[in-house]
């Protein structure tokens, strides 16, 4: 007895230090040795682990060890449903051991697994469960077909100790695995992330640069699903988001990946094109299954747009990281050119890409070199004639072209940073010049365009305030921000707490181009807007389109419905003046009032067209 009680504890600490030491890679062979050790230390005939997988309701022979001569029988053990033992599995839930010296101790209970155990020529056996943290995952036994055994107490003391082991290899074999999962795998939508597509496409580049067949990267981006987001919410945008990415997982081919970067942006791999024409039908089919619509779980019904921008290999030998960027480049390419739609990246796109880079960095450092000016325009109250606010704009001085209108350089940096520059230079420049105004009584207001970045910025409101607190003497809602619909669609909720921030503040808001954007009304009802903006493109066309100026009137009727004044623009004409009034429009801008003029010039316009004493103005030269 004391040889064996040496061996056991041998055992045990060897297992203890297999299982602790070793990686979880290894834990298939350490319980196979292990199983092994326990049977010929013990003279058993047949020793195993069962794994008990409760989703399924089912236990499985995971791992087998046989005497020679023992006839195995892992191969008939899969998928054993519980239902067909529930004897067993109750005791092994209690965690208590199974130990028959005869398959006669069975109790009346556990006669059902008499016939099972019988067909494997089971004379006596010894079952212990397999708990960890009070959470049952299977059981090990050990069999005598050959004679039977009546295990002691201490023996199976001793076993416990020694399966304990395998328990805890499982429970680090999992951590390890959900550890591989977090690192390599996309928690919401469960696909490849960007480290473990960085494996996958330096091996898909590899094989093609020795196949020489065609290799694309496809970057992916749902359009307008920030819309999606804002309108039902955000765990509706998940859901989405999930059920993309299960369409496009089960659309690919064999040797084909998809992963999600973050976001609603996905890419994929596709190898082994035999041309780009089959790349192209390849692509649209991609386009096709994204474009199907989706019923959510709460009865919503999304229906989705997605760019794409491909990058072929080869011609090249661009690394990974490069391709990505091109295929992104190419992607944003596509929905400039108005989403869903495929594009694919060529030289030709770089360079343009460079040029624009570069242009971008001329515009910021035109900020630093002071080569902006402030231009104003103003707008008019139509029933007196008065100034009632100037709206700020820019200009570029350049030294070679003149003097640049915001549409030939503006557009370059709506999704820069550098337009957060340039929106704190204007913001500067019109306080500075509308307080002197203000003071002076030459208007009422000034308005300042925000961009959608700034609105998205959590600093705007914050750098707002403290830029306001230098000009104490500007009365509350003197300052008025003009926003687009557009630029409000990007993220409602972000947007709207901007807007309250500053409105605390004591800072105004106008919706601009009203009737070009979405036109939502449930949108306008949110933002806490006191002035609409009628879009110049129905004003200007009113006298020749009854459309058009039922439409303005419309516009008018529903902004005093909702507790809004409204502002015209481009107003050209004196009848325009006359008919927008008439309409119940307040007040009026455009070119037949003034045009943009440099902000020194505003005083004398002022005293020129209103005469010092605030007459109507009836028209402009």
């Amino acid at each position: 007895m004391g040889s064996l009680r040496s061996e056991l504890l041998s055992l045990i600490a060897s297992t203890a230090r297999d299982f602790i030491s070793e990686p979880s890679s290894s834990l298939d062979a350490n319980i196979n040795r292990t199983l092994a050790a326990i049977g010929e230390l013990f003279d058993v005939d047949r020793a195993y682990v069962f794994e008990y997988r409760a989703a399924q309701g089912v236990v499985c022979n995971t791992h087998e060890w046989c005497a020679p001569g023992v006839e195995p029988q892992i191969e008939h053990l899969q998928g054993l449903p519980v239902e067909l033992v529930p004897w067993w599995m109750d005791e092994m839930r209690a965690g208590r051991a199974i130990n028959l010296s005869s398959l006669d101790d069975l109790p009346p209970e556990g006669e059902s697994t008499r016939e099972l155990l019988e067909n494997q020529g089971i004379h006596s056996l010894l079952v212990l469960p397999l708990v960890r943290r009070g959470q049952l995952d299977g059981f090990a036994g050990f069999d005598h077909v050959r004679g039977s055994r009546c295990w002691s107490e201490e023996e199976v003391a001793v076993l416990r100790i020694v399966v304990s082991s395998f328990a805890q290899g499982f429970e680090r074999r999992q951590i390890d695995q959900r550890l591989e999962q977090m690192a390599f795998e996309d928690p919401l939508t469960g696909l490849p992330n960007r480290a473990l597509l960085g494996r996958r496409l330096e091996k898909a580049l590899a094989k093609a640069r020795l196949s020489g067949r065609l290799l694309a990267v496809g970057y992916l981006d749902l359009d307008a699903f920030k819309q999606v987001n804002d309108r039902y919410g955000h765990a509706v945008g998940d859901e989405l988001l999930a059920v993309m990415a299960t369409r496009l997982r089960q659309s690919m081919h064999p040797g084909e990946t998809v992963a999600r970067l973050g976001g609603d942006e996905f890419v994929v791999v596709l190898p082994e094109m035999e041309s780009q024409q089959r790349l192209l039908e390849r692509a649209e089919a991609l386009l096709g299954v994204v474009a199907e619509p989706c019923t959510m779980s709460d009865g919503y019904c999304v229906a989705m747009g997605t760019s794409l921008g491909l990058r072929l290999v080869p011609p090249d030998d661009a690394d990974p990281d490069l391709l990505l960027r091109q295929a992104d480049q190419a992607m944003y390419a596509a929905k400039r050119a108005g989403g869903s739609r495929i594009h694919i990246f060529d030289a030709s796109f770089e360079q343009r890409e460079h040029l624009r880079q570069a242009r971008i960095l001329a515009i910021r450092s035109a900020i630093g070199k002071g080569e902006l000016r402030l231009f104003v325009q103003p707008m008019v109250n139509l029933a007196t004639g008065r100034v009632f606010a100037v709206e700020a704009l820019v200009r570029w001085a350049t030294a070679d072209q003149g003097l640049l209108l915001p549409g030939e350089w503006l557009p370059l940096i709506e999704h820069d940073p550098a337009i957060l520059e340039l929106g704190d230079w204007v913001m500067e420049q019109a306080l500075h010049w509308g307080s002197r105004w203000l003071d002076a009584g030459l208007c009422e207001a000034i308005s300042v365009n925000v961009s959608a970045r700034e609105l998205l910025d959590p600093a705007f409101s914050t750098r707002l305030c403290t830029r306001l607190r230098s000009y104490p003497q500007l009365p509350t809602g003197a300052l008025r921000l003009e926003v687009l619909e557009s630029a409000a669609m990007h993220d409602l909720d972000q947007v709207k707490a901007t807007m309250r921030a500053c409105r605390e503040a004591g800072v105004s808001f106008a919706l601009d181009d009203f009737g070009t954007g979405y036109s939502s009304l449930a949108y306008l009802r949110q933002l806490p807007v006191s002035l609409l903006k009628i879009d110049r493109s129905f004003v200007q066309q009113m006298l020749k389109e009854p459309g058009d100026a039922s439409i303005v009137r419309g516009v008018i009727d529903m902004a005093h419905a909702l507790g809004l004044r409204c502002v015209a623009e481009g107003v050209q004409t004196e009848v325009h003046q006359e008919l927008l009034q008439g309409m119940g429009c307040e007040f009026a801008q455009g070119f037949g009032i003034a045009r943009p003029m440099p902000a020194q010039q505003f005083p004398a316009w002022v005293k020129r067209y209103s005469g010092g004493g605030g007459a109507p103005i009836r028209s402009a030269p």
